[in-house]
């Protein structure tokens, strides 16, 4: 299996298991970026059909508006909801995982985790462990810190089987991160390297980030924007616009 851009094969080692990897499944829906650790593309598609349907299915549908690049989106972009509520159609939603510790059944310590974008439960019998999906279109890049960790400690309680992070894809970062502007008269970019993308998401799982939790990670590449011609002429002339 060959690594992607950067990956390092060190004394004789290829391929180590939390490295992020390209999939083993080739027929993902095209227009984005794929990596995974642990074979979660595989453990997805195998021991979670259901869900690896709805996924792709959502994926294959998913279509950003140009304008929706240009415009501000408040606290969440449209797209990015429009994306959740194309998975809470198949059943998925939020969820707060709450983790008991018990010794001779007395309660010693509970917890709640960070609360998850897009959950599914595991199967018709069992809720856990399930999928857990976090998109971060354009956050602090930190949020990428908060999700591996708290996929790292539901995996570990057997609350979680796999974490989904997607986000945007390195060449749609390339050219909307020195392009797109906060405003008309702003000097600021909207999409800065500090914000969460691909290159920041994958050195942080390649030091550790997500534990042994299988993760498949999504980059949204421009492929997957409507209009995006008007943006890559910008960028190709070295105007910035909004």
């Amino acid at each position: 299996m060959t690594g992607l851009p950067g990956h390092v094969d060190t004394d004789g080692l290829l391929d180590p298991p939390g490295t992020v990897l390209v999939p083993s499944i080739k027929d993902l829906p095209t227009g984005y970026r794929y990596g995974v650790t642990r074979y979660a593309d595989l453990v997805i598609s195998g021991a979670f059909p259901r869900q690896f349907e709805e996924l792709t299915a959502v994926l294959s549908g998913f279509r950003i508006d140009v304008d929706e690049l240009l415009t501000g989106g408040g606290s969440r972009a449209t797209h990015t909801r429009r994306f959740d509520e194309s998975l809470e159609a198949f059943g998925w939603g939020r969820r707060n995982i709450r983790i008991s510790k018990l010794i001779d059944d007395e309660l010693i310590h509970a917890t709640r985790g960070h609360e998850i974008d897009m959950f599914s439960i595991g199967g018709d019998a069992e809720a856990y462990p399930g999928i857990a999906v976090e998109m971060e279109w354009n956050n602090k890049d930190p949020f990428f810190d908060r999700d591996l960790l708290n996929f790292t400690a539901l995996h570990r309680e057997g609350a979680l089987a796999v974490g989904i992070i997607v986000t945007r894809g390195p060449e749609l970062q390339r050219i909307i991160g020195q392009t797109i502007k906060t405003s008309q008269a702003a000097k600021s970019l909207k999409f800065g390297a500090s914000t969460t993308h691909w290159d920041k998401l994958v050195p942080r799982i390649n030091l550790g980030g997500g534990g042994e939790c299988p993760l498949l990670i999504v980059g949204i590449e421009p492929e997957r924007v409507d209009g995006f011609d008007r943006v890559r002429l910008a960028f190709d002339e070295g105007r910035r616009i909004w």
